[in-house]
């Protein structure tokens, strides 16, 4: 009788939805497809200056630093793994250099073996004998074999077949306590990457596949360690940032699928496994351990009125928030033209508490990617876009249009500063990372985590289809979203269990919420929904906007730093490219004295970083 009736509401409410959706896209199509909201006055977008590169050769290397060896083409792709690892490292070729530490990354290009002098493989010999480890990406094609003593494997055999890996129990399994992070998915289609099964002699397995077949093995030699991956770092991580997987993820978003992330933590449980007492640059700022950023896309006529009612919650939850401004000044298919006048002072308003005010483009569109770049000429009113359809976009809609022309219009409106873009229904367009930073933006947010894989910031390329270019614009995944079934009012317990699980690993936790609180939808509940939600979470917490994460993650990237532990001392060096308050390094088994000029936090060091060098001695009990 109970599902009887449950069934009778869901008839109800389908049908009055229906009716809602029916009369909605009356009231659109009736209006004049025209701008109707004329006399806007807009501000010239103005590039802005970006950081520059640091160069990890700036301070020696020591016993703690990781010596990366590459001959692969994608050496930002791999500095950014090492940095959001925080592990203390240094690009070079000289052998000299590479003596003085204690793990060496080799990064070859399997379709390329690299012709290095024999000196140099004696070197890896010797390296690993005397006690240093040694991780292998694509070296299994080296020539002659020079390398499979070794690795300890006698050959390899090539696949598309692989969609799935799983990790052995190892030393190296510190991070991974979740079945998500112990079972991957490499591909949910007909289709896989290629990867490589490891056909061992003296090597012992660590990952594998489906196939029960070997992943990812690691070899004693002498008194140290080679491991050997079957699976390259391009498979990985990189294709997932530039959306070009096998569809690895089985959901959208409001889960937890990090394969991107899984190679971030494998090098980081290695290099605490073997350094014993270790310190690495953490994820978030003032000792807290991960982060947490409220958005709001105002994306509909009657949600940008409630802007008020969130930002009363924010004042009670001593918070600040992202408002995404969808510029709407056209009437389409979509909705009602909704940025006027009337409509400002909710923007200033929130701007003038803290708030932060980004672009969420003009039109709402679902072929963002298939839009023509534009010549970068469009201006308002003669820039006139409309969604006619799902399918059909009308006017003149081009991707240039999108990015500049909404900028300039908040601008005009009195908006102080527009940095973070995220584009109508969070699509990609290849050519988005240049028309960013033409028009001075500094971060995104246009993927859901689950699209890439990833739980952190992490930079675009500038051409979509190569790694060797990176843009300066950050993207900033987002991680849960309230417009699936059910609403976000019943999702609560969900929605912790998986902040829980990016809290662990010190991840960025990003919230997007449509401000129009819909009965129908039951989003009149949200506010609820986010009042619970941040009273549930742990005090070490970082809770801010996107643009400010963006420019501590920003600022992060650059950094170098390395250590030294000698007579019950820590020497602690760090070279800036600018100052950065709440910098925050993880301690692994070092009990550190306080001390003035730091800040001590359960198992974190806290430091104010000046532009430049930098320096602590630290005593140790």
């Amino acid at each position: 009788m109970r599902s009887l009736k449950l069934f009778h509401y869901i008839i109800i409410l389908f049908i009055l939805t229906s009716l809602f959706l029916v009369l909605k896209q009356f009231n659109a199509i009736s209006e004049p497809a025209i701008p109707f909201i004329y006399e806007l006055k807009t501000k010239k977008a103005m590039p802005v200056s970006y950081l520059p590169e640091s160069n990890s050769s700036i301070l020696e290397p020591n016993k703690h630093t990781v010596g990366i060896f590459s001959i692969g083409k994608e050496t930002f792709q791999l500095k950014e793994i090492f940095q959001i690892a925080g592990i203390p490292h240094i690009f070079t070729h000289n052998l000299e250099d590479l003596n003085k530490t204690s793990i060496l990354f080799l990064d070859f290009n399997i379709d390329k073996p690299p012709h290095l002098p024999l000196k140099t493989i004696e070197f890896f010999y010797k390296y690993v004998e005397r006690g240093g480890i040694i991780i292998g990406n694509e070296i299994i094609n080296y020539k002659k074999g020079l390398l499979k003593t070794l690795f300890g494997y006698e050959d390899y055999i090539p696949s598309q077949e692989h969609k799935e890996l799983y990790l052995a129990y190892s030393e190296y399994n510190k991070y991974f306590d979740t079945t998500e992070e112990n079972n991957y998915l490499l591909s949910t289609i007909s289709q896989a990457p290629y990867t490589n099964t490891l056909v061992l002699s003296t090597a012992k397995s660590i990952a594998f596949y489906e196939d029960n077949e070997t992943a990812i093995s690691i070899n004693d030699y002498g008194k140290g360690k080679a491991i050997n991956l079957g699976v390259s770092l391009y498979d990985l991580r990189y294709r997932n940032l530039l959306a070009k997987d096998f569809r690895a993820n089985k959901e959208y978003i409001n889960h937890f699928e990090p394969l991107s992330d899984f190679i971030i933590f494998f090098l980081k449980s290695i290099y605490e496994h073997h350094l014993k007492n270790t310190l690495t640059l953490h994820t978030s700022k003032d000792g807290n351990q991960a982060t947490v950023i409220m958005t709001h896309d105002i994306a509909f006529s009657k949600s940008i009125e409630n802007i008020q009612q969130f930002i009363k919650l924010q004042e009670k939850l001593e918070i600040k928030a992202s408002y995404n401004i969808q510029v709407k000044y056209m009437t389409d298919d979509k909705d009602k033209a909704f940025f006027m006048f009337k409509n400002f002072d909710y923007l200033l308003n929130a701007q003038k508490e803290g708030h932060e005010i980004a672009s969420r483009a003009i039109m709402e569109t679902k072929n963002f990617f298939l839009l023509p770049r534009g010549e970068c000429n469009e201006t308002y009113p003669e820039y006139k876009p409309f969604s006619f359809s799902d399918l059909v976009d009308l006017g003149n809609p081009t991707a240039c249009g999108e990015v500049k022309v909404s900028k300039e219009l908040l601008l005009g409106v009195g908006v102080d500063a527009v940095e973070t873009y995220r584009s109508a229904g969070l699509l990609y367009h290849p050519h988005l990372p240049e028309l960013l930073e033409e028009y001075g933006y500094r971060y995104s947010s246009s993927f859901s985590a689950e699209d890439v894989l990833s739980y952190f910031p992490f930079r675009y390329m500038r051409n979509f289809s190569t790694l060797d270019d990176p843009s300066k614009i950050w993207e900033i995944p987002l991680v849960l979203e309230d417009e699936m079934f059910p609403p976000l009012y019943f999702r609560i317990g969900k929605a912790i269990e998986l902040f829980e699980k990016i809290y662990d690993n010190g991840g960025v936790y990003t919230i997007v919420n449509h401000t129009d609180l819909t009965l129908y939808k039951l989003k009149n509940l949200d506010i609820e929904f986010l009042e619970s939600f941040y009273e549930k979470l742990p005090e070490d917490v970082w809770k801010d906007t996107m643009g400010n994460v963006g420019a501590f993650w920003d600022k992060r990237d650059r950094i170098v730093f390395r250590y030294e532990i000698a007579d019950k001392k820590l020497t602690l060096k760090v070279h800036s490219l600018s100052d950065i308050d709440g910098l925050t390094f993880k301690i692994d088994n070092l009990k550190i004295k306080n001390n003035e000029n730091i800040y001590l936090l359960n198992n974190k060091l806290v430091v104010d970083v000046e532009e430049g060098m930098n320096e602590w001695q630290l005593d140790l009990y």
